[in-house]
């Protein structure tokens, strides 16, 4: 199939011949009982940036390949799901009328190593996470700096163009950390029609009308939500059926649930995820099934498993279990479901637990590999 217009492969073309490759590529790797993983980090230093490893997925070891992109503070990463991409964020851009930067990275499956095929403006300042829409043609980026929430078009071959629109919130809250708004993560409901955007610095979950055909944001709209004065709401995760959202906040370590009715949030159930502040919340997911929901607790460096009532979608916790590390940014479980690796930014290193799962529960390993401030972690499907 072509566009009739230029005589070039269309985006779905492209993907399903990439696709065809990646399976293929893949195959052999699950024959070796390897997953690949890329490692977001903080670090400035030359020879520093993305990094990446192999996982055992048999064992839960891991062996280093080593840094693959030389980028600024690429502290956050997403991976395309049909086309062999990656994206990174620079977390820069935090001086007067400065812009952090994000970049498509072509990536060989069977090697790891990354290439860049484009780097544009982010749209703000201080960018701290994104995520891709549900038809992978759209990329949006959540500024912390500035509180900008940005919309950029993503290419046939996984390239990115420059910001399609930009959105500016408005807000803040009794914290020192709250003196204007922060978003600090972003995410495309399960309809597609809608971005939510936590916004530490506000207080709020932010919900902009999104057009995935012009990858277009509308303003704020009245399905956003107030959280109360100082919680700064962090990062999202959804539960697979799509009917529900869950939030961490940082500044007070809560765990919230929501019940999502076209795109509005609706409040089911507040947890305590830890002690008082300054022990902040960090991230959250939801496992593959979706009976378990995991939050990662910076200061207590610990991951907290919840089951999910499965009627209700509210949260019972079960577990708090020491990540081997200290100041777990964030984690991510791999696709088997049976391993959590967390990114632990203060002691330097990736650490593995082992997930049963049937009960969800963790346990530790002993695993660990040294990276340089670790901030995320990644499993691309085509890896």
């Amino acid at each position: 199939m072509t566009d009739s217009r230029h005589g070039l492969p269309t985006r779905r073309a492209v993907a399903a011949g990439a696709l065809g490759l990646m399976a293929a590529q893949a195959a052999q790797a699950a024959a070796r009982g390897e997953r690949l993983v890329y490692v977001g980090t903080q670090a400035d230093k030359d020879g520093q940036g993305v990094f990446a490893a192999r996982l055992d997925t048999a064992t839960g070891k891991l062996a280093p390949i080593g840094v693959v992109a030389p980028l600024q503070r690429p502290t956050w990463l997403v991976a395309h799901p049909a086309l062999p991409v990656l994206y990174a964020l620079s977390e820069t851009g935090y001086g007067p009328r400065e812009q952090g930067k994000i970049h498509a990275l072509k990536a060989d499956p069977a090697t790891g190593a990354l290439t860049v095929i484009s780097t544009v403006a982010s749209g703000g300042g201080g960018p701290a996470h994104m995520s891709l829409d549900g038809e992978a043609g759209g990329l949006l980026v959540a500024h912390y700096g500035t509180g900008h929430v940005a919309a950029l078009p993503v290419r046939a071959d996984g390239g990115l163009e420059p910001p399609a629109l930009v959105q500016a919130n408005q807000g803040s809250g009794p914290s020192p950390q709250q003196q204007g708004p922060h978003a600090h993560a972003v995410m495309v409901d399960p309809t597609g029609r809608h971005a939510l955007v936590a916004d530490l610095g506000a207080d709020r979950v932010f919900v902009h009308p999104y057009d995935a055909a012009t990858r277009t944001l509308g303003p704020a709209s009245e399905a956003s939500v107030a959280l109360p004065p100082g919680t700064g709401p962090r990062h999202m995760a959804l539960h697979p059926t799509g009917r529900h959202l869950y939030l961490l906040s940082e500044i007070k370590p809560e765990i919230r649930a929501y019940r999502l009715r076209d795109g509005r949030p609706e409040l089911l159930q507040t947890l305590r995820a830890g002690g008082e502040p300054p022990i902040n919340g960090a991230e959250v997911a939801v496992s593959h099934d979706g009976r378990f929901v995991y939050a990662s607790i910076r200061v207590e460096h610990v991951v907290v498993v919840y089951e999910v009532d499965e009627a209700r979608g509210e949260l019972r916790e079960i577990q708090r279990i020491a990540t081997g590390g200290k100041t777990p940014w964030s984690f991510a479980l791999d696709p088997t479901g049976r391993w959590l690796l967390a990114a632990n930014q203060g002691s330097g290193a990736v650490t593995v637990l082992g997930r049963n799962n049937a009960s969800g529960r963790l346990a530790a390993t002993g695993e660990t590999m040294a990276v340089d401030r670790p901030t995320c972690v990644a499993f691309p499907a085509w890896g």
